[in-house]
């Protein structure tokens, strides 16, 4: 038997052990034998304040049998825990739906759970509970239903995996932040204030814009500096960079007599350099950051060229940890300034870059992403109330049948929830994909903050919206159908007892008759 979730393969387990104490305990004290009491009582108070008599009685008598068969029907299909249909913890299981980090998740099971969950907490659950058998065919239908619906729904990319994982890819080792820091000073800052300054207008960087986007020279990897002479091919540091060899050919400024340790790379070279170049530093540091991000970007974005892909690993990690000065020397045609004004500018405006929407935009990411992961565990757990409170409500029913029907609705609703949640993913990936079009576009907004926060709110929103509204909309649907079920059985069952209280009414009226001839004779 298939669950939803990691927590449900405890809490299933629980909540029908519950079941089978609570059941123990009232067949104990025997309370679950009041409601057969309050059944003869009834169906002899109705008839003796009716004033029957005579071959009314038979009538009365049976209408007391046919109650009393039904209340014992659902007390064995719906109250006692059967031998015949066990819940074994090894016919549970749970698999995941496939995630671009995990495209074909394990199944876990009680015995390897892929989780803490019957490890460190929830530990104990039976091996084997005994449940009804009305309830075990509602379970066994339910999640056969849902998984049939999932499994005939078209398939749902995992475009949110992505931006939960872009958020994680960051720089983490102090050396390669400060190397950053050193490669924006000393090389792009240079780059960006040529460009400024002269403005080119040349065929190919026109070519180079129109391929890569018109704000391509406003980042460190820029492929107008690194393919047009005069930037990237042609500047170097102020300073020697660790890890860089001394090359006499290149480093002309030293003494070749007395040469030192590291040299002097050109910019182009220290950025796209294969082993030791700054960009493949920041892709390995993405995938240690946020493991298997660049193989993520591959999958999320299969059509763009390798150099599309890996410029988008990089600009991800600069944007989570954006490059600060790494001195406070003037740049030629730079507008910065040097010492505490200098300070006191960048924290202005990093103050001014992370307000107003990008705070919204960020918290509200955060605090759906944790909504959605715990959605599948207040299931579980709401599940595990039902199944635990089953044998008071079948009791207090009077064991009766409309209630059979109204629980089974219940346990059907809640675990209906998953396929709802499929659906709103389903929903929300093909929203996505209708506002980003462009992948290269998606790869550079839709996790990285900027412009484009107030869509991304609004896909948030509505992803939200459709996550707890569906459920709540499917709920309210089921609780209507629910009502009119149970008005039905009760019309139906009525039509039974009719007999018995129309011969009450009319042994009344035969009894009175007789009473007051023989008073006048």
């Amino acid at each position: 038997m298939s669950v939803d979730s990691y927590l449900e393969l405890f809490t299933t387990l629980f909540g029908w052990t519950f079941y089978g104490i609570l059941w123990d305990v009232l067949l104990a004290t025997g309370i679950v034998f009041l409601p057969f009491l309050g059944i003869l009582i009834d169906n002899w108070r109705e008839p003796a304040e009716g004033g029957e008599f005579g071959s009314v009685t038979g009538l009365s008598l049976r209408r007391m049998e046919l109650e009393l068969f039904i209340a014992l029907v659902v007390v064995v299909l719906a109250g006692q825990p059967a031998a015949l249909t066990p819940l074994n913890a090894s016919t549970l299981s749970y698999t995941p739906p496939p995630t671009l980090i995990e495209p074909t998740p394990s199944t876990a099971t009680v015995a390897s759970p892929e989780s803490t969950f019957g490890s460190s907490g929830f530990v104990g659950s039976a091996r084997t509970v005994n449940l009804p058998i009305w309830w075990y065919a509602v379970l066994s239908m339910s999640a056969g239903f849902n998984h049939a619906i999932v499994d005939g729904l078209p398939a749902a990319s995992d475009l949110r995996t992505y931006e939960q994982q872009a958020r994680l890819a960051t720089i983490a080792d102090p050396r390669l932040r400060q190397e950053v820091s050193d490669f924006f000073s000393q090389c792009f800052i240079t780059a960006r204030s040529k460009y400024q300054a002269d403005r080119p207008t040349y065929s190919s960087i026109t070519a180079l814009l129109t391929s890569h986007g018109s704000d391509d020279p406003d980042w460190m990897g820029s492929h107008v500096y690194r393919s047009t002479p005069g930037y990237y091919g042609t500047l170097r540091p102020t300073k020697s960079v660790a890890g860089w060899r001394y090359n006499a050919s290149r480093d002309t400024e030293y003494d070749t007599g007395a040469p030192p340790t590291w040299g002097k790379p050109f910019c182009k070279e220290w950025w796209e350099h294969g082993t030791i170049g700054l960009r493949k530093k920041l892709i390995d540091e993405a995938n240690v950051t946020s493991t298997g991000f660049a193989g993520l970007v591959v999958a999320v974005a299969p059509t763009l060229a390798s150099e599309q892909q890996s410029d988008a690993v990089a600009k991800t990690v600069l944007s989570n940890a954006p490059p600060s000065w790494s001195n406070n020397d003037l740049m030629t045609h730079n507008a910065g300034s040097s010492g505490l004004l200098n300070t006191a500018e960048n924290t202005l405006k990093g103050g001014l870059a992370v307000g107003g929407t990008l705070i919204a935009s960020a918290l509200f990411s955060v605090t759906m992403t944790a909504i959605l992961a715990g959605l599948p565990m207040v299931q579980a757990l709401m599940l595990l109330g039902i199944y635990a409170l089953l044998p008071l409500v079948v009791v207090l029913s009077r064991f009766s049948i409309a209630m059979m029907v109204t629980g089974a609705m219940a346990i059907f609703t809640v675990k209906f929830w998953s396929v709802l949640w499929y659906l709103a993913l389903w929903v929300d990936q093909n929203l996505i994909q209708s506002m980003y079009p462009d992948v290269n576009i998606f790869l550079q907004v839709f996790a990285n903050p900027g412009e484009h926060d107030g869509k991304r709110m609004l896909l948030n929103l509505i992803t939200m919206s459709l996550y707890l509204g569906l459920p709540l909309l499917w709920s309210g649907m089921m609780a209507w159908a629910g009502v009119k079920v149970g008005r039905s059985i009760e019309g139906a069952t009525s039509a039974l007892r009719n007999p018995a209280q129309d011969a009450g009414r009319q042994g009344g009226a035969i009894g009175k008759a007789v009473v007051s001839k023989g008073a006048r004779r």
